[in-house]
C-alpha cells in the first residue's frame, strides 16, 4: 500500500507542478536540422558577433506590429493590455524598469541599458495610417510550437508585415506548457520571423496570469529575436556566448535568493531576463548581452534602422463613426460581467479609412480604447467585437464612439457616437473546462450554489474529450463536485484528465484540478461577500484570496477592538489576530477552505473564506 501511495505522489507532482517554458531553442534546432545553408549563415553571424564592439550613442526605436489572433472574446485582449506590454519593453530595454534596484550589488558593474525603444507602428509597409494592432479571428483551438499556421492569414493566423522593417509579435493561445517562442536571426523563413506570446502572459493585466504576468515573457523572447541564448546554454553548465554572464547549471524557476550558486560560480544571475524565473524576479540584461543585441541589429536586422514604421502617416478629410450597436441588446439575456460590445463602423469620408480608435464605456466608467485597422471605402461598413467590459447591476448605458480616423482630426464629430440602454443579469460569466481521461464513464460532476441547489451536472462523458460550458453566476459562493466511480480520480498516466473554472474577464481561476480518489469538492465565491450586523455590513474581499484579506468595517468610531479567528475544517482554531487597518494577513495558510470568525465585543459573525495562491 505504501508503494502504491508513493507512485501516486510522484505522478501527482509531475502533473500539477510542471513549469512553463520557452520554445525558441527547440524551434531553432528543428529548423537547422534540415537547413544547412541557414546553419552556415548562423555560423558567420556568430563570428561577426564575436568581433563586434558596440559604439552607438543614441537609442533606436523599433516599430512593432501586434497580431491578436483569437478564437473567443477572452483571447481578444484589449489595446490597453497591449500598451502595457510596450511600456514594459521600453523600460526593460532601457533599464528604466522600477525593479532594477533589485539587482544584487556584485552584478551592478555589468548590467546594461540596451538603448532600444519600441513603438506601436504608425504606418503600414505601404505608408498607410495604422495603430500597429491587427486582430484576426481564428477557428484554431491553439497554435503549436513546431507548426506555422499562426503566420498566415490563409491558415487561420495573421500574415507578417515586412519582417526586415518591423518586429512582428503574435499573441494567441499557444500549446500547453509553452509561454512563447521567437525566431533567431537566420533561424527560419522571412514570413515566420517574429515573436509568439501566449495571451495569458502578455502585458501586465487583463488575461496576464501569475507568475508570468509582468510582461517579461515578451522581453525574454525578444532577447532571442536579437540572438540571445538562455544563460545555461540549454546544457548542463552550458555556454550562452556572452562573456560577462556567470556559467550556470540549468534554468532557474520561481524566485531565488542571491547567491544561488552552481557550476563553481559565485551565484547564478537568475534575475537576468534570459533565465526562467518569475517575472517579478527578472530585472537585467548585461553589457555582453547588449553587445550581442546590437551585433544582430547591425547585421541581420539592419533594416530596422531605416524603417519608417514609427513615423505617423495621416490622410486628410477623414470621417468615421459608429452607426449601430448590435450587441448587447434587450433581445438576449447578457451577464453583467463581462459585456462584449459588437458594433458597426462606417466610413463617411471620401478617402479610404485605414485606421481608427474606438472609445467606449459602460455606466459612465473609465473609457476603454481599441484600435481598428483595415480598408473601408466611402460608405462601406465593418462589424466587429470589442474587448470585454466589467460591470455590475441590471440596467446599463453603453457609449461607443470613434476618434482619430486615419490618425487625423475627424471632420464631422456629430456622427461619431452611438449609445444603447440595455438590461442584464447581475452576475459574472465563468467558464467550466473539463478534459476527461481514458475512462470518462467513471467521471461525473455537479455544480451547486451555496444552498446545495444543483446548477448543472454531467455524466456519461466521452473519453479524452474537452467539455466547455459558460455560466452567469450571481455574487455568491458555489461548489464544484467531481466524482470518480472507480476511485482513481485523474491520475496514473490514464490520460490528461483535468478541470478548471475561470472567469471570462480578468482570467481569475476560481477552481482547478487536484489529485483525488473517489470525490473532490472545490469551493469558490464570485465577487465580494458580506456579513451583516444589524444595519452595519462587513465586506470581505477578495474571496478567494492569495493571502491578504481586507475587511471593510462600517462601524461607529468607538475604538472597540475587532478580532478574527481562523478555523480549519475540523473546527480547530489555527490563527487568532486583531484586525488592524482593515487587513488580515493569511499568507501563512495553505490553499483550502476555512471559517473566518469576526468578533466585536460579545458578538461573533461566521463566514467561509478560500485561500487560493
Amino acid at each position: 500500500m505504501k508503494q502504491i501511495f508513493f507512485l501516486f505522489l510522484l505522478i501527482s507532482i509531475n502533473l500539477f507542478a510542471q513549469e512553463k517554458n520557452c520554445g525558441s531553442i527547440l524551434r531553432l534546432n528543428e529548423y537547422l536540422k534540415t537547413n544547412t545553408e541557414a546553419e552556415n549563415t548562423r555560423s558567420k553571424l556568430e563570428k561577426l558577433t564575436a568581433d563586434f564592439q558596440f559604439q552607438k550613442k543614441v537609442n533606436t526605436t523599433i516599430p512593432v506590429v501586434v497580431h491578436i489572433v483569437y478564437k473567443n472574446a477572452t483571447e481578444n485582449i484589449s489595446d490597453a493590455q497591449i500598451q502595457s506590454q510596450l511600456n514594459v519593453l521600453n523600460e526593460d530595454f532601457t533599464r528604466s524598469n522600477t525593479d532594477a534596484f533589485n539587482t544584487p550589488t556584485d552584478f551592478l558593474p555589468i548590467v546594461a541599458n540596451a538603448q532600444i525603444n519600441f513603438c506601436l507602428a504608425m504606418q503600414t509597409p505601404n505608408g498607410k495610417p495604422t495603430n500597429g494592432i491587427i486582430r484576426r479571428h481564428t477557428t484554431e483551438e491553439f497554435f503549436s510550437l513546431l507548426g506555422n499556421k499562426i503566420y498566415y492569414d490563409s491558415l487561420g493566423g495573421s500574415s507578417a508585415w515586412n519582417t526586415e522593417k518591423y518586429l512582428n509579435i503574435w499573441v494567441c493561445k499557444t500549446e500547453s506548457g509553452i509561454l512563447g517562442w521567437s525566431q533567431f536571426p537566420s533561424g527560419g523563413d522571412p514570413e515566420t520571423d517574429g515573436v509568439i506570446i501566449d495571451f495569458e502572459h502578455f502585458g501586465t493585466f487583463g488575461t496576464a496570469k501569475y507568475p508570468y504576468n509582468l510582461g517579461r515573457t515578451a522581453t525574454h523572447e525578444i532577447g532571442h529575436w536579437f540572438n540571445l541564448f538562455h544563460l545555461w546554454g540549454d546544457n548542463n553548465c552550458g555556454n550562452d556566448w556572452v562573456n560577462d554572464t556567470p556559467i550556470q547549471e540549468q534554468a532557474n524557476f520561481g524566485c531565488k535568493m542571491h547567491p544561488h550558486t552552481s557550476c563553481s560560480n559565485s551565484g547564478d544571475m537568475f534575475m537576468n531576463f534570459m533565465d526562467y524565473t518569475n517575472d517579478a524576479c527578472m530585472n537585467s540584461f548585461t553589457e555582453g548581452q547588449k553587445n550581442r543585441i546590437w551585433a544582430s541589429i547591425s547585421s541581420w536586422r539592419i533594416g530596422l534602422l531605416t524603417s519608417n514604421g514609427c513615423s505617423p502617416a495621416t490622410i486628410a478629410n477623414s470621417d468615421a463613426g459608429i452607426i449601430s450597436i448590435i450587441e448587447p441588446n434587450n433581445l438576449n439575456s447578457n451577464c453583467a460581467s463581462p459585456i462584449y460590445p459588437k458594433v458597426v463602423l462606417k466610413n463617411y469620408g471620401t478617402t479610404t479609412l485605414n485606421t481608427v480608435i474606438i472609445k467606449y464605456n459602460i455606466n459612465g466608467s473609465n473609457d476603454y480604447y481599441q484600435s481598428w485597422n483595415g480598408s473601408l471605402n466611402n460608405n462601406e461598413t465593418d462589424t466587429f467585437l470589442l474587448s470585454g467590459l466589467a460591470s455590475t447591476g441590471t440596467t446599463h448605458l453603453l457609449n461607443v464612439s470613434t476618434i482619430s480616423p486615419n490618425n487625423n482630426i475627424d471632420i464631422n464629430a456629430s456622427n461619431d457616437e452611438e449609445s444603447i440602454i440595455f438590461s442584464s443579469i447581475n452576475g459574472e460569466q465563468v467558464q467550466l473546462s473539463l478534459m476527461t481521461d481514458n475512462y470518462a464513464l467513471e467521471t461525473s460532476w455537479t455544480l451547486l450554489d451555496e444552498n446545495d441547489n444543483t446548477i448543472d451536472s454531467g455524466d456519461s462523458l466521452a473519453n479524452n474529450t474537452l467539455y466547455q460550458k459558460l455560466y452567469c453566476l450571481g455574487y455568491s459562493c458555489y461548489k464544484f463536485v467531481i466524482n470518480d466511480s472507480y476511485g482513481d480520480g485523474f491520475c496514473c498516466n490514464l490520460g490528461n484528465g483535468n478541470f478548471a473554472i475561470i472567469s471570462s474577464i480578468g482570467n481569475i481561476q476560481y477552481a482547478q484540478s487536484v489529485p483525488f480518489t473517489f470525490s473532490d469538492t472545490s469551493y469558490f465565491c464570485i465577487g465580494n461577500t458580506a456579513i451583516n450586523e444589524k444595519n452595519t455590513t462587513y465586506k470581505i474581499y477578495p474571496n478567494p484570496t492569495e493571502g491578504n484579506l481586507w475587511v471593510n468595517q462600517e462601524f461607529e468610531s468607538d475604538n472597540t477592538p475587532i478580532f478574527a479567528r481562523i478555523l480549519n475544517s475540523l473546527g480547530q482554531i489555527i490563527l487568532s489576530v486583531e484586525i488592524v487597518n482593515n487587513k488580515i494577513n493569511l499568507s501563512c495558510l495553505k490553499n483550502g477552505v476555512y471559517q473566518l470568525v469576526i468578533q466585536k465585543e460579545e458578538q461573533e459573525y461566521l463566514h467561509k473564506i478560500i485561500i487560493q495562491k
